[in-house]
């Protein structure tokens, strides 16, 4: 009995010991798990039934300067997969591919995601709308562990289409500004950020959203931009690109006063929405990133030159050698010979040895003056991206024949931009002004820019009644309009390429109207013209087709010859 007796004691120590063991190692795992690793779990439940998002703000809508808007944001929901199974996410996105438009690479990254495990993978950013209440369908059908859940973002929306698409420019996917002004003045339109965390249950099914962090939206932006002068203007420039089979072109109009942009349009055109789908060479603002030489509506800037240095006047005679001019080793021929003209006379003919001539007169010291003072080799400061400086020579790099080929518009690049507010001096009475195209900051009107006066009063004066007779009988009839002065100037430039000039044109024509008392200066580029290539006959048209246009919007009426009065 006591053996039996001791036994069961032993046994039962035994049990105690066992138990007692087993109870300590539960004590020292619950210890561990929920002191020594309890930073450690924590953070693994946090991450199974948390969500962080960055939330993008709303960027700033842009309107136009009479409050249409050009480019605003909009709500979009993006759809995302939270995967708890390889392989039921998979069928689940084999569901989904079928009603998303994905690009092929984009399926393939979305595959890779899930086979690599990954807990949180995008299905698709910005869905349509139709998009959007396909995939609630499949949403609501779901009973698996993964599922499909959605978020609110904003989505970049361009009403008007291909409209003024290179001065706006246009987003990517999470509303960064990449070109145009959308990039330009990006931090004033994106707003500041926010973060959300989202809450998941047992079930995988969102029960709760905390705000983090509230975005802030971007300001609301103004342009000078005129969306009804700049949808008549593309639509001129696409036709006559088109007719021409020119490679690109370019029309900038602008307030002759105050330099505000109205319109500023390069052919060809894209669709801002798919941007990330348009090429570079698209993308490209013609209007300030296109150099090339001026040519010959660089002769007013030499004229402007003479006369303001006080080297020539408007009716002094110059030996133009019969069409023919030779100085060292080189030789300069114009199209139509002409034994002498006036001052005058060669930039209304737009003579080429006419303007080697009295550049020789000016002197490069006072020519590169001038040139520097109408801000040739720098930008104009416009707020658009990718803006050139163009190109001027040092007057130490000069040779002893550059003051000549200057003269005419060689040995100089410059932009679209930089010609417009050069024309804009002489319409504005003799200043530089810099071109602005905004208008206003979330509802705060912009300082109107500085005037620097960079010639007299009297130069601009003699410039603008040349330059209408350039429209009236010279090389710009083609731009005349009766009972509208217009004063113009024609350019027609070779291009360089491979290091030479070849056989291919810039032609141009710049020009402000009413002649003597502007409102409007205009700048027309056309690159590389076939058939008819001459500023003349491909430039002027256009620019007489815009300023018809113009005359009837802005309520400009023609002073007609009142013996052609028909009285009632």
């Amino acid at each position: 009995m006591m053996k039996i007796n001791k036994k069961e004691r032993n046994r039962a120590f035994i049990l105690f010991v066992v138990f007692s063991i087993w109870v300590l190692f539960i004590v020292y795992k619950l210890v561990k798990i929920q002191v020594f690793d309890y930073t450690k779990y924590i953070s693994k439940v946090k991450s199974q039934c948390n969500r962080i998002f960055s939330l993008h703000p709303k960027r700033g809508t842009i309107y136009d300067c009479n409050g249409d808007v050009l480019a605003i944001s909009i709500r979009a929901e993006s759809a995302f997969l939270s995967n708890k199974d390889n392989k039921e996410s998979m069928e689940i996105f084999s569901l989904l591919s079928k009603q998303v438009r994905l690009t092929y690479r984009e399926k393939k990254n979305i595959k890779e995601r899930i086979n690599k495990g990954r807990k949180f993978i995008w299905i698709k950013r910005k869905l349509e709308d139709r998009e959007y209440e396909k995939l609630k369908k499949i949403k609501n059908s779901l009973n698996s562990t993964s599922t499909l859940g959605f978020v609110d973002e904003y989505k970049r929306v361009y009403p008007q289409k291909t409209l003024a698409a290179h001065v706006l420019g246009g987003v990517g996917i999470d509303e960064q500004g990449l070109c145009g002004i959308e990039y330009e003045i990006d931090s004033l339109i994106r707003g500041k950020g926010g973060k959300v965390k989202v809450l998941i249950d047992a079930r995988g099914k969102i029960f709760e959203i905390e705000y983090l962090k509230k975005p802030v939206a971007g300001k609301d932006i103004f342009l000078t931009i005129d969306s009804s002068i700049q949808f008549f203007v593309e639509e001129e420039l696409r036709r006559t690109v088109e007719k021409f089979r020119a490679k690109k072109g370019s029309v900038i109009i602008i307030d002759s006063k105050h330099g505000s942009i109205l319109a500023m349009a390069s052919y060809p055109f894209y669709d801002p929405v798919r941007i990330k789908h348009t090429s570079q060479r698209v993308l490209k603002n013609v209007a300030v990133s296109f150099l090339y030489d001026p040519g010959s509506t660089f002769k007013i800037i030499l004229a402007s030159s003479a006369l303001e240095n006080e080297v020539c006047h408007p009716k002094q005679i110059f030996n133009c050698y019969n069409g023919t001019f030779h100085i060292k080793n080189r030789t300069i021929h114009d199209i139509h010979p002409y034994e002498r003209l006036t001052f005058e006379e060669i930039i209304i003919n737009s003579s080429n040895i006419g303007a080697a001539r009295i550049g020789l007169r000016l002197g490069k010291e006072n020519y590169y003056r001038t040139l520097k003072r109408f801000g040739f080799g720098s930008k104009t400061g416009i707020n658009l991206p990718a803006e050139e400086y163009g190109i001027l020579n040092s007057l130490k790099r000069w040779s002893n024949v550059s003051v000549v080929f200057l003269s005419f518009g060689y040995e100089i690049a410059v932009t679209p931009i930089q010609m417009t507010r050069a024309f804009n001096v002489i319409a504005s009475g003799g200043y530089l002004i810099k071109p602005n195209i905004l208008k206003s900051v979330d509802g705060i009107v912009l300082p109107q820019v500085k005037k620097t006066k960079i010639i007299s009063s009297s130069t601009g004066h003699i410039m603008t009644s040349i330059m209408t007779e350039v429209v009236n009988i010279g090389t710009g009839k083609q731009t005349k309009i009766e009972g509208i002065d217009i004063a113009g100037k024609t350019g027609t430039a070779k291009k360089i390429k491979n290091g030479s000039y070849e056989n291919s044109y810039v032609s141009s024509f710049g020009g402000f109207f009413p002649a003597n008392n502007s409102r409007i200066t205009m700048f027309i580029v056309i690159d590389e013209p076939k058939g008819k290539f001459y500023g003349g006959e491909v430039a002027a048209p256009l620019f007489k087709t815009i300023t018809n246009r113009l005359l009837i919007y802005l309520n400009i009426f023609p002073e007609l010859d009142k013996g052609n009065e028909v009285r009632i």
